[in-house]
């Protein structure tokens, strides 16, 4: 994982809808997540991305929603994070 990603994501396993579930070992130690935040995810073979945080199942597992667009195109949610 890139050292900019708050958690470790493989875009290979986004759904149609954008959707990804993380399990809570690839969230970057330091990194608090709650829903409704946003976060920076990537992982090795691709450029970062901006990714809003859905839900948090009751065993600590993640599902995203990965925005369009690259991270440049979302500072402004980023900034509120």
């Amino acid at each position: 994982m890139a050292e900019t990603c708050d958690i470790a994501v493989d875009f290979m396993d986004m759904t149609n809808d954008r959707r990804l579930w993380v399990r809570p070992t690839d969230v970057r130690v330091g990194f608090d997540p709650a829903v409704g935040r946003h976060a920076i995810v990537g992982d090795d073979d691709a450029d970062p991305r901006v990714a809003r945080i859905v839900n948090i199942s009751g065993d600590g597992l993640l599902q995203l929603e990965v925005l369009p667009g690259p991270r440049e195109a979302h500072r402004d949610v980023l900034a509120r994070a």
